[in-house]
């Protein structure tokens, strides 16, 4: 039994480490995932705030380029429409009279700037580290920005975290074209070169809020799949263990019990016979082994079927069951043959159990087959002690159950013989009696 608890410990530890396995790696599935989605998410953002920013810049650099191939655009001069300080002679007067005031790509650029401000939500502006007008001098990021150009970079982005949210800005590189030194050529500029760059800069605090709510929800959705996963696994390995368990357990009474009368069988008891009799004989313990026949067995099947002879085998085991200690060894030795071990008594107490037996198989069998037969048993007994007085061989001669070269045999096959010899000769003397090996009736 020691043994069956380590093997049934190991067992469990087994199951519980299988079942945490299996659950640490549907966690790191489930986890790998939603860092997969979150990352994806966070970089299909980045992706789109780019490309909204390039778009930006490039439909500000066509819409310059548009106003530079026509040399500017005149506007009706009005409130708020005020001539430019850094154009020479930037005014024109209409066969109308109506004044007309030049504004020209930069201008044009920042104006623009300030109408996306209020009602597109970006903002944008044209600079450079040499600008002509100190409005459009370059911010820090811009600086920055406008020093790589300068190294071969082309665009530059990042995000500022300002206390009223959080702001995309990015920066791409202006080159000059022919159109361009109509106003810069006494900057020292030539075709190609870069004067500059145009800053792009817009609001990012509600994507990222939402992008921060689509990150909580996969969280959560995959926490729920995540349990909803390892309970069903959980469940499963339960049920599957027990299953197991069951089948190990039936394949244990299988190995030791008999199938039909529910005893021990006679592999199992004589195993168990081995390890009483060198209990008794290292303890000097009595001991008593009954051997048990159903007398005219074979009538009973001919005459009421198999199945009345299968009930009177299953009444026969449970009457020795009941008659019975719990720790003596009771087994069905084949067909209509039953053994009994009697450990710590000797073969007058064995005698007084088997007469219980005898008397309650009488009453069983009888109410088993409706009062039409009363089925009898004979019950042959022998005892340890006697075996051993009658011996002169040592002890480890006698323990051992293999035939030896002088023609003795082993100790248990002689309490066997002696309790068969008995048995045999209840049988001769009547049937439905118990008698002791040795004895005279």
């Amino acid at each position: 039994m020691l043994v069956d608890d380590h093997l049934y410990d190991n067992e469990r530890k087994a199951f519980k480490i299988f079942l945490v396995s299996i659950i640490g790696i549907i966690l790191i599935l489930f986890s790998g995932v939603f860092l997969g989605f979150s990352i994806r998410n966070s970089t299909l953002v980045n992706d789109i705030v780019l490309s909204r920013s390039r778009s930006i810049f490039e439909q500000i650099v066509l819409t310059r380029r548009w106003s530079a191939e026509f040399g500017g655009v005149y506007v009706k001069k009005g409130p708020g429409v005020e001539s430019n300080p850094w154009l020479d002679h930037p005014d024109l007067e209409a066969v109308d009279g109506t004044m007309l005031t030049l504004r020209n790509p930069a201008i044009m650029t920042r104006e623009l700037s300030e109408l996306a401000d209020t009602q597109a939500g970006y903002r944008f502006r044209i600079t450079s580290l040499k600008p002509k007008n100190p409005a459009n001098a370059p911010d820090d990021f811009e600086r920055r920005s406008l020093t790589a150009f300068e190294t071969g970079l082309t665009e530059l982005w990042e995000t500022e975290i300002n206390k009223s949210g959080n702001e995309f800005r990015y920066m791409a590189a202006l080159r000059t074209e022919a159109s361009c030194l109509q106003c810069h050529s006494d900057q020292g500029y030539k075709e190609g070169d870069i004067r500059g760059g145009i800053s792009v800069s817009y609001k990012i605090t509600d994507m990222e809020q939402n992008l921060r709510k689509n990150t909580i929800n996969t969280l959560l959705v995959t926490l729920v799949f995540s349990i909803l996963t390892g309970c069903i696994v959980y469940v499963f390995i339960s049920r599957l263990r027990r299953e197991l368990e069951r089948t190990r357990k039936d394949l244990s009474r299988a190995a030791t019990e008999d199938a039909l009368t529910g005893l021990y069988n006679r592999r199992f008891t004589m195993q168990r016979f081995s390890q009483e009799v060198e209990k008794a004989i290292r303890t000097k313990a009595d001991m008593a082994c009954a051997i048990l026949d159903v007398d005219d067995f074979k009538s009973v099947n001919d005459l009421f079927g198999h199945q009345s002879g299968d009930m009177v085998l299953k009444e026969t085991a449970s009457a020795m069951l009941e008659c019975t200690r719990s720790y003596d060894i009771v087994s069905r030795y084949g067909g209509e043959e039953f053994l009994i071990l009697f450990p710590g008594v000797d073969s007058s107490a064995a005698l007084q159990a088997c007469d219980r037996i005898r008397s309650s198989v009488a009453q069983k069998t009888n109410a088993g087959l409706g009062g039409k037969r009363i089925v009898t048993v004979s019950i042959g007994i022998s005892d340890l002690g006697s075996v051993l007085l009658k011996s002169s061989l040592p002890i480890d001669i006698l323990l051992d159950k293999e035939d030896k070269s002088d023609g003795s045999t082993g100790l248990i096959e002689r309490l066997l013989k002696e309790a068969d010899d008995a048995l045999y000769q209840a049988k001769g003397s009547g049937k439905n009696r118990c008698v002791i090996y040795g004895t005279s009736l």
